[in-house]
């Protein structure tokens, strides 16, 4: 049972509402006494959480979105939509030199992702419109230059950090030299 404390008030007159049944969706109906003015409530961060839990259930699993959202495809679009929009913050940089990583690029709905990944974990990425030598040197200045880079022959796929480990053009980001491991050889 509701505590007291927690009790909702009445919009139209400011008095507390009294439980009403519940509407054929399952929720709790409240309606004034005095005013007899009928009310439901919910809770933004519970239909947030579900919201973004049938998202992940549909991008990381099977499912159609017809079947993720329980009704169809469209349903499930409009309430998730905003969940496209969640900025995942960037690893922390722990400035551990890694003995190898993977980087690759991949485009996503007209937008480039570079990603830096150590072979267990993603390390860093970050977002271009395009693969171009001034957004790989902005992934690798946060990065520690590794033993090895590998990679699928990104444009000016020349060695991204000097021989003393600076990444030209960052300030400060020192480690041993980095050879370039390519699928397309020179």
């Amino acid at each position: 049972m509701t505590p007291a404390s927690n009790q909702p008030v009445c919009g139209v007159c400011g008095t507390k509402l009294v439980r009403n049944g519940k509407t054929s969706a399952g929720r709790t109906r409240w309606r004034c006494k005095a005013c007899g003015s009928s009310a439901t409530q919910f809770r933004t961060d519970v239909t947030r959480r579900a919201q973004l839990n049938a998202f992940l259930g549909w991008l990381l699993d099977k499912d159609s979105q017809k079947d993720a959202g329980g009704g169809t495809g469209r349903s499930l679009r409009f309430s998730t939509g905003w969940c496209w929009h969640i900025e995942a913050p960037q690893p922390d940089p722990t400035g551990e030199v890694h003995r190898q990583i993977i980087v690759d690029g991949t485009y996503v709905n007209g937008w480039c992702v570079l990603i830096a990944h150590n072979g267990t974990h993603i390390i860093g990425w970050q977002w271009c419109d395009k693969e171009s030598k001034a957004a790989w040197v902005a992934l690798f200045k946060r990065i520690p230059a590794p033993d090895v880079v590998v990679t699928d022959g990104p444009p000016d796929s020349e060695q991204p950090w000097t021989s003393s480990g600076e990444v030209p053009g960052s300030s400060g980001v020192t480690s041993t030299s980095a050879p370039l491991l390519s699928a397309t050889p020179p």
